[in-house]
């Protein structure tokens, strides 16, 4: 660097748009070091040229980057590692979002339940006919996450040259015995024609007939609590206990129709005699 006049704190405050409290606070992280502290008085002084560091200090901490990524970029010369820095947090700030959407839907599909009549769910029993599937049980983080194991099952299916049979049921069963908020234990099954060899966990697996009783849910999957409900409340009046775990029949979903409103899904609960 020249040798320009060192900036006091207060004057590299103001022009930085830093507050003092935060250039303490770097300077202790390693972030924005000083050009030079005075061994008595400890006063900071900066050099004109960390100006432009510390608006890309200021950029980044406005992105969302935290204090310890901060660190790892100084002195912020190296274009390709900031490149790399913004890119992992642009995909952090696109997961945010795609919560806080979920999160308004939650909210709109609640205002729209209070401002108008509940949807009541047909409720039937009926006896679930016995399948031939190819079967894949995992846990997944959440129970959002299924598409993973649809995927795998997929994949599976492919490297066995194994095709689902002709109007095969997509069915997703959920092995918790209660709710689970992570490690969530789910099955999916397809149905397929013929038996096969067990590929990367897919396996060929005879589903008994069960006896259920069924709720049919017409548009997107986070309505599903309501039919559930309606389902609890028939077993109960009518003396039953669930006898399994539950299971979802996806009749129409997202494979072959973008539109969530117009999915189909068969919440089904396996039943006995209480």
């Amino acid at each position: 660097m020249s040798d320009d006049r060192l900036l006091t704190i207060g004057e590299f405050s103001r022009l930085s748009m830093l507050s003092i409290r935060m250039l303490r606070h770097y300077d202790e992280h390693g972030v924005l070091p000083p050009t030079r502290v005075d061994p008595l008085s400890g006063y900071r002084s900066y050099h004109p040229a960390l100006l432009r560091t510390a608006g890309r200090v200021r950029a980044l901490r406005d992105a969302g980057v935290g204090v310890h990524d901060l660190a790892a970029c100084a002195p912020f010369d190296d274009e390709a590692q900031l490149r790399a820095v913004l890119l992992e947090r642009r995909r952090a700030v696109q997961a945010e979002i795609a919560v806080a959407e979920g999160r308004l839907a939650d909210i709109d599909r609640f205002l729209t339940d209070l401002e108008g009549p509940v949807m009541s769910t047909t409720v039937t029993r009926t006896t679930l006919p016995a399948r031939r599937v190819a079967s894949l049980r995992g846990t997944i983080p959440t129970y959002d996450d299924e598409g993973l194991l649809w995927q795998r099952l997929g994949a599976a299916l492919d490297a066995a040259g194994t095709v689902p049979a002709p109007d095969a049921a997509a069915v997703a069963v959920f092995h918790d015995e209660g709710f689970v908020e992570q490690d969530a234990d789910v099955e999916v099954q397809l149905d397929v024609a013929v038996p096969f060899p067990e590929v990367d966990g897919v396996r060929y697996v005879e589903e008994p007939a069960v006896d259920a009783v069924v709720g049919e849910l017409h548009g997107p999957y986070a309505g599903v609590g309501a039919v559930m409900a309606e389902l609890g409340a028939w077993i109960a009046a009518r003396g039953l206990r669930v006898a399994g775990p539950m299971r979802n029949v996806y009749v129409v979903g997202p494979v072959t129709e973008p539109d969530p409103s117009a999915w189909v899904t068969r919440v089904c609960l396996p039943v006995a005699t209480a």
